[in-house]
């Protein structure tokens, strides 16, 4: 009967551990996936700038 009773107390101490792990791995997949959309944003607000820019460049030139 204890090596039941150990058995059990180890698989929930392990699903804690494995609980743990998920919401960690959850955390660090959001946090990368919010850096990579800001980045895109970025990226894409920079080329809209250097297209302005180029428009205005050629509006002078006329």
């Amino acid at each position: 009967m204890p090596s039941i009773f150990i058995f059990l107390i180890f698989t929930s101490g392990s699903y804690e551990l494995e609980e743990d792990l998920v919401k960690r791995k959850m955390k660090n997949y959001k946090k990368a996936n919010t850096e990579s959309r800001i980045a895109i944003k970025k990226v894409a607000i920079q080329s809209s700038d250097e297209s302005i820019q180029l428009y205005e460049d050629e509006r002078k030139s006329l």
